[in-house]
């Protein structure tokens, strides 16, 4: 059995795509789900399955749109890749002195090179991010209120979904 964190885009967000956890919680615990742990209402689970990633993905993103009504995105990835991506911050130095200017977003594939590079002009002394395969790395010293370097600006110029998580959220997710 694995331990996965399932991540929702855009859920209890705004107003927007309200969906109580509890209720995901035990729609999901009636599936092939064991010891389901939500964290926040943003769309933050943590769950044992003998399935693999894209079956649990599947089922979830059917029990939103069925039980729920919701048509949004889901990434589900082993527990363990968060210990990795952590451990692969390329501004591990920054992070340590202001944990709360760092952001991860979980992309569902790999940008082309092509997509990254024409936003690469993006980045300045302030907002800095770096694409490692499917995670982007994003520290913005002037904090995700103000930036104009949005989980909808890397989603459209990617064009690739991208869920966001900040620090703390994704220390958190390793440790449930």
């Amino acid at each position: 059995m694995n331990r996965f964190v399932g991540l929702l885009r855009g859920v209890n967000v705004g107003g927007k795509n309200t969906l109580p956890m509890a209720y995901l919680r035990d729609a999901l615990d009636k599936m092939s789900f064991y010891g389901i742990t939500t964290y926040i209402h943003s769309g933050n689970l943590v769950f044992n399955s003998k399935l693999d990633a894209a079956a649990c993905e599947a089922i979830i993103v059917e029990v939103l749109k069925v039980s729920f009504g919701l048509v949004v995105p889901v990434i589900v990835k082993e527990q363990a890749f968060f210990s990795e991506v952590l451990n692969g911050n390329p501004f591990k130095s920054q992070t340590l002195q202001s944990p709360k200017f760092m952001n991860y977003g979980f992309l569902k594939e790999i940008p082309s090179p092509d997509k990254v590079a024409a936003i690469a002009q993006s980045a300045t002394d302030l907002e800095r991010f770096e694409i490692i395969n499917d995670v982007l790395y994003f520290y913005s010293n002037v904090g995700l209120g103000a930036t104009k370097m949005t989980n909808n600006f890397f989603e459209k110029n990617l064009e690739v979904v991208c869920t966001m998580r900040n620090h703390n959220t994704t220390l958190k997710l390793v440790s449930l």
